[in-house]
């Protein structure tokens, strides 16, 4: 049936049954920010409260941090879209699987947005150990992470 004969069946059902699904996955979604909330950077997360609590516009937030509206449009999206990933959660989940360095290596990529050169940098790491701690995360969100 695909996309199209679920957006049929969603506008048969009313305005209103889909009008209560974008209020419901909204909620959902700001929940799971809110979970999450506490790993972002000050910056970040000062760009979050100011779009989601306090309720600024683009051209507000854009004012306030001194950049243009698309960047701040931008930057909200990347974090919104980085706390929603469920790949630092999964991986600390098993703490067996991941040290205490490792998972603030998968935090650092996946949560923060940090590019593996700078997390090398930061943890002193080499280039090629902090890729496969990376890639060791993806296969740990995916499933096909055996433990090992």
């Amino acid at each position: 049936m695909g996309r199209l004969g679920s957006l049929e069946v969603l506008e048969a059902a009313g305005p209103l049954a889909a009008e209560a699904d974008r209020r419901a996955a909204r909620r959902d979604l700001v929940e799971r920010l809110r979970e999450n909330w506490g790993l972002l950077g000050p910056e970040e997360r000062l760009l979050l409260k100011m779009h989601l609590e306090a309720g600024g516009s683009l051209d507000e937030i854009a004012r306030v941090t001194g950049v243009s509206r698309s960047t701040a449009s931008r930057r909200i999206r990347r974090v919104i879209r980085r706390l929603c990933d469920r790949t630092y959660p999964r991986c600390a989940a098993q703490p067996r699987s991941f040290g205490g360095a490792e998972l603030a290596v998968v935090r650092d990529h996946f949560v923060r947005g940090l590019s593996l050169r700078r997390i090398c940098r930061e943890h002193g790491l080499c280039y090629y150990r902090a890729r496969a701690i990376v890639q060791r995360g993806r296969r740990c969100a995916t499933g096909a992470y055996d433990g090992v």
